[in-house]
């Protein structure tokens, strides 16, 4: 049978094959790098082209780019490449096959959530640590840690997302206030009350996020985001075992920690907050299976999305398109 070679669109030097996700600010496509015999997934994120005239919001897209792209960890997305093409701005991201963890319903089991938790933790951590080129701590805090930006993969991985509104203690992105990208029911009582922030205000957000995963209720979200805002300020955090009646002393001690009022009184980093997690989490391949079991329709239905992905640049070589010229 003949094959015709489907025309190709690319952004950079990654061919575009399918959109897979849209919203207000950008649209999201599956991509690919290589050749036929060696090719790469990514998710290309293409800012929309009504929006690259603000100037606040491209800077705020290239500093995310810039950011993610000087992490390297395991528990954090990687970005690979950005650039501008097609009179708008995109970004090449490591196409992660799972779902956000916004997406798991209810409570999970306690072995399982501190697994998630826990590999979260020290994605943050190696975020928290990034250096400058002349070797100082950047001081980088992420300040949307939110079920939104928490990936877990069907391998069992959890990795962090989107650091758009990520900032350094100093550094360009302090100069444009008002752009308030955190969800109020996640931020910590110092970030709702507009006072400097530290890394203890990622590890506040992950402790909100454990909560809600063990007890499988929100911490502080109301109907309206003004009697959400005072819930935050108050910060009257309710002992799990209130909740949970054989909710485990041990891992209570340590989300109660996490959600100190007082920052002096939270974990100093998140690997110590990882750390105490241990001795609760479950393995990768746990939480794989259990992902498996409740996502296995969805599981499917991607698989059969990559496999056709694969069909569709099968019958072109994208490798020599990849070289960068002299």
């Amino acid at each position: 049978m003949l094959m015709v070679e489907t025309p190709a669109r690319f952004l950079g030097r990654y061919r575009i094959v399918d959109e897979i996700g849209i919203g207000g600010m950008a649209a999201v496509h599956l991509a690919c790098a290589g050749s036929r015999d060696s090719r790469t997934w990514v998710a290309v994120k293409q800012i929309h082209r009504h929006l690259v005239e603000d100037d606040a919001f491209v800077h705020m897209f290239l500093d995310e780019a810039r950011v993610a792209a000087r992490i390297a960890h395991p528990n954090v997305a990687r970005v690979f490449d950005f650039g501008k093409a097609d009179d708008t701005y995109w970004m090449a991201m490591e196409y992660l096959h799972g779902e956000p963890l916004r997406e798991i319903r209810g409570r999970m089991p306690y072995d399982l959530a501190c697994r998630v938790i826990a590999d979260a933790a020290e994605g943050l951590h190696a975020a928290h640590e990034l250096l400058g080129r002349d070797g100082r701590q950047l001081g980088l805090v992420h300040r949307d840690v939110t079920p939104h930006n928490l990936f877990v993969t069907y391998d069992g991985v959890t990795k962090i997302v989107d650091f758009g509104v990520a900032k350094f203690s100093s550094r360009m992105s302090d100069a444009r206030p008002g752009i308030i990208g955190a969800k109020l029911a996640h931020m910590s009582p110092e970030q709702v009350q507009g006072e400097g922030i530290d890394r203890r205000t990622d590890i506040f957000a992950l402790g909100v996020v454990l909560w809600k995963l063990t007890t499988g209720q929100d911490l502080f979200r109301m109907e309206s985001d003004l009697d959400t805002l005072a819930k935050v300020q108050e910060c009257n955090v309710p002992r799990p075992s209130t909740i949970i009646g054989d909710y485990p002393i041990g891992l209570e001690n340590i989300v109660m920690k996490a959600l100190s009022k007082r920052r002096e009184d939270r974990y100093d980093t998140a690997h110590e907050l990882a750390k105490d997690l241990e001795s609760f989490f479950a393995l990768p391949d746990a939480l794989s299976v259990y992902l498996r079991s409740i996502f296995a329709d969805r599981i499917e239905k991607r698989d059969a999305h990559l496999r056709w992905a694969e069909e569709t640049v099968r019958t072109i070589d994208v490798g020599p398109m990849l070289k960068k010229p002299d």
